[in-house]
């Protein structure tokens, strides 16, 4: 493998990273040209050998063109509705690395470890990773081994990692939760601001914003701040015939049990309570565990080791119900959840 900052290799469209099946290559030194000239029957061989998926689903294929065609683009999809792989798909065939910004390390743990798995070279960099850790990733990322890193928003607050980043040839900026940007939207984080400053310092060959939350001042801000022209938004629609949404009103005496009776339904579990605070979490699941029901706690207070099991635990679990803060996210891959 070559040493510098963008490795002199071949990307494989058929069978890509396999080395039991032939291939068909994109040589780096064209991959501008390359990646307009992919076709869809090349991009679903990728899809079913690298990613083990038999189609795209809605708005899918439609962003990643974009992107392969030189755009920046916003995906504006619904939980669940397959935003990672709108920047995972390409990360494999564009050369250079794709920066994943994300505040959720739930999430960001579990899609590398999935990357790695498949044979995709990913990394993290977040505050659960000791020092060692830390500075075996920025090897990996110096070396050019690299295809995806994943990092919280404020690791762009180091002047450390700045500089280190800036070294490095990135081709595609990700940013999850993009609806964080916008003063309008419900979960506002400063520091996503200066994320468009951050990706045109890095000389981001295109940006890609992702999120399941979007009303249509929030998407103005983000195209806005992002120079994504409004023809490369792609929103899908929002109806999930195998959702149903209801609610019940209860006084604060009445809440807890009303939760613990509903989940002691079978049929309710696995399933995720979101509340607001650390400590909620833990007095919630303590009460769900006093009533019968198999419940832990997960949120950004915790061990590291602590949250990786907790996630493991809710992962396997065919009756688990996780008390978690917005530190899990909603993103977790794990198809049999029956209740949020």
């Amino acid at each position: 493998m070559s040493q510098q900052f963008t490795p002199k290799r071949n990307v494989r469209v058929r069978g890509a990273f396999s080395e039991s099946k032939p291939a068909a290559t994109i040589p780096v030194a064209a991959k501008t040209a390359s990646t307009k000239s992919i076709t869809d029957d090349q991009l679903h061989c990728t899809l079913t050998e690298r990613f083990g998926l038999s189609d795209f689903r809605p708005g899918q294929l439609q962003v990643i063109r974009l992107l392969l065609e030189g755009h920046s683009a916003a995906a504006i999809f619904p939980t669940g509705g397959g935003k990672s792989l709108c920047y995972q798909l390409p990360a494999i065939l564009m050369d250079g690395l794709t920066v994943v910004v994300s505040p959720l390390l739930a999430l960001m743990r579990e899609q590398v470890d999935q990357l790695n798995a498949r044979g995709v070279p990913a990394a993290r960099l977040d505050s659960t990773l000791s020092a060692d850790q830390t500075r075996q990733v920025m090897r990996q990322l110096y070396s050019g081994q690299l295809r995806l890193l994943y990092v919280a928003p404020e690791r762009f607050f180091n002047e450390r990692f700045r500089e280190a980043i800036s070294q490095v040839t990135v081709s595609l900026f990700a940013i999850d939760e993009a609806h964080c940007i916008s003063q309008w939207g419900h979960n506002f984080r400063p520091e996503y601001l200066k994320l468009a400053k951050i990706a045109k310092q890095l000389g981001a060959k295109q940006v890609l914003t992702l999120t399941a939350t979007a009303t249509p001042a929030v998407l103005e801000d983000i195209c806005r701040e992002f120079s994504i022209a409004n023809e490369h938004a792609v929103q899908t629609a929002f109806y999930r015939p195998n959702l149903t949404l209801a609610t019940k009103l209860c006084t604060q005496a009445s809440r807890d049990h009303a939760m613990a009776a509903r989940l002691s339904d079978p049929d309710s579990l696995p399933a995720i309570v979101y509340v607001t605070q650390q400590k909620t979490a833990e007095e919630v699941a303590q009460w769900l565990m006093q009533a019968g029901i198999e419940a832990r706690a997960y949120h950004a207070g915790m061990a590291e080791e602590l949250r990786r099991e907790t996630q493991d635990w809710f992962a396997e679990g065919q009756q688990a119900g996780v008390v978690a803060t917005s530190a899990f996210g909603m993103g977790v891959d794990k198809s049999n959840v029956r209740s949020v």
